[in-house]
């Protein structure tokens, strides 16, 4: 579940209303929840789902996990590390909400911006009402390098003209004048490790990759034989310096 979490973030990012308009003032006043309610959910469904509307965020049954994932930059799970078991086991419903001058200039953000607020927004969660503490650290760790297949490149460039665009679901990657930074940066939550682009490709690409997904391994190629088959590219393992988060401490929240 937390690998298909950190495979969408990506594109959750860029779906959610604020990241799509206007432009970002660093001079402005740091924004901030100004409500946020944390409840442990011990129903035995095992939906969920989360929800944004113009003036906050709704998690309904989510493991804090997912919210950690959400509140840092990182491309894979072995990128957070230190967390108390509970953190995968219970589960909680979390709704955080903004006054109408917040809302207005998150909705004000675009781009990178919008999403370093948004993970700012979660780290605010998780300081509040779970306690967390935390530092950063640099850790030789298991990577994969993107590479160009020994067959070649199966990538198809895209029209001067085309619109860009992206979209990702189990199973599934797709881009309009994509890039194969933004193929790697995705694919490190689908694979459990970071990917470094080292392809040298520099141009824009239509990208249409399907795959087995981890629950249905029998409904197609691995991810490592569609890339190659498909896009004409590959995964080699590597060692590389990544930054991984520690974390020191969290809480469970008193119930409000």
């Amino acid at each position: 579940m937390s690998r298909q979490l950190l495979a969408c973030l990506a594109a959750l990012l860029a779906f959610f209303p604020p990241a799509v308009l206007g432009q970002s003032d660093p001079a402005a006043k740091p924004l901030a929840w100004d409500v946020i309610s944390v409840k442990p959910n011990h129903s035995l469904d095992p939906s969920s789902f989360m929800r944004w509307n113009l003036n906050g965020i709704e998690f309904r049954n989510t493991t804090l996990h997912g919210t950690l994932l959400n509140a840092f930059e990182v491309r894979s799970e072995s990128q957070i590390t230190g967390y108390p078991g509970w953190v995968n086991s219970e589960h909680f419903d979390i709704e955080a909400k903004m006054d109408a001058d917040t809302a207005a200039a998150y909705r004000a953000l675009r781009g990178e911006a919008s999403k370093q607020q948004w993970h700012a927004f979660m780290q605010q969660i998780l300081d509040e009402r779970f306690g967390m503490k935390f530092h950063v650290e640099k850790r030789e760790l298991p990577v994969y390098n993107l590479v160009v297949a020994k067959q070649g490149v199966k990538l198809k460039i895209s029209a001067p003209e085309e619109t860009g665009s992206s979209s990702m679901g189990p199973g599934k990657y797709s881009a309009r004048r994509g890039h194969a930074g933004g193929l790697a940066f995705s694919l490190s939550g689908v694979v459990g490790r970071v990917i470094f682009d080292r392809t040298g490709l520099t141009g824009d690409y239509d990208i249409d990759l399907t795959w087995a997904p981890d629950d249905k391994p029998d409904a197609g190629p691995s991810i490592f034989s569609a890339l190659q088959e498909q896009l004409g590219l590959k995964l080699e393992p590597a060692k590389a310096p990544v930054d991984v988060i520690v974390i020191d401490h969290l809480e469970r929240p008193s119930e409000n």
